[in-house]
């Protein structure tokens, strides 16, 4: 691991940032170039995402700024934080059946890492 970013690391990264700024215009009802609550909830579950009302509070409070509204960067840094996140849990579930085992260690590794 380098620390740099090729070529195509970069174009994907590219695509995943304009899929995400174009998901967040199209989830921000009232265009206030910020979202809500509710807003965020429909766009998690949008991405396939099953998360229980404490879980999605979590983010919510991680990622919002005062008044529960998150800007475009902080949806951008959810985003990639959820994605990594569930990428490594996946990897670890080995039955997919939304359980998996993890060394101290290893979960240390995947969640400061991300």
């Amino acid at each position: 691991m380098t620390g740099k970013m090729g070529f195509n690391e970069f174009k994907e990264l590219w695509a995943c940032l304009h899929q995400w700024k174009q998901t967040f215009i199209n989830f921000d009802r009232d265009r206030s170039g910020t979202m809500d609550a509710h807003e965020l909830a429909a766009v998690v579950r949008s991405f396939g995402y099953n998360l229980s009302p404490q879980a999605f509070q979590v983010l919510l409070k991680r990622y919002s700024k005062a008044g529960g509204f998150v800007t475009f960067d902080d949806f951008v840094a959810l985003c990639v934080r959820l994605r990594a996140l569930s990428d490594a849990f996946k990897r670890r579930d080995q039955m997919k059946n939304g359980s998996a085992t993890f060394q101290y260690d290893d979960f240390l590794r995947c969640t400061m890492c991300l």
